[in-house]
């Protein structure tokens, strides 16, 4: 099984790396590595995560130390990154739905 990024995650690497190189006082080094573990884990454990919200196909890894989770789907022979998302905000909605139309499942489907 391989770990794949979707476009749809860009924004929120962008973003939570921009968020730690701001943040003097943030161990960048402890985030990437805590990033690292979270993306072996749902590679390793690919089911072990909680259901984000309503969608039985979506599922949220939070990233230890960090106010960031991985949104992630898992498919036969790959999991993908649906989105890098900072729980303290709600910019996840919209790109749970393209994900949605993009496999071509309603969110009741999800």
């Amino acid at each position: 099984m391989r770990l794949r990024y979707l476009p749809t995650a860009e924004f929120g690497l962008r973003w939570m790396r921009r968020y730690y190189r701001s943040q003097p006082q943030l161990d960048v080094v402890a985030v990437s590595a805590a990033l690292a573990i979270a993306e072996q884990n749902i590679l390793t454990h690919p089911e072990s995560a909680a259901r984000f919200e309503n969608l039985d196909r979506v599922r949220e890894y939070h990233i230890r130390g960090t106010p960031f989770s991985l949104l992630y789907a898992v498919m036969p022979d790959q999991v993908v990154v649906i989105d890098v998302r900072d729980v303290r905000g709600q910019r996840s909605a919209e790109i749970l739905r393209k994900f949605l139309e993009d496999i071509g499942a309603s969110p009741t489907d999800a």
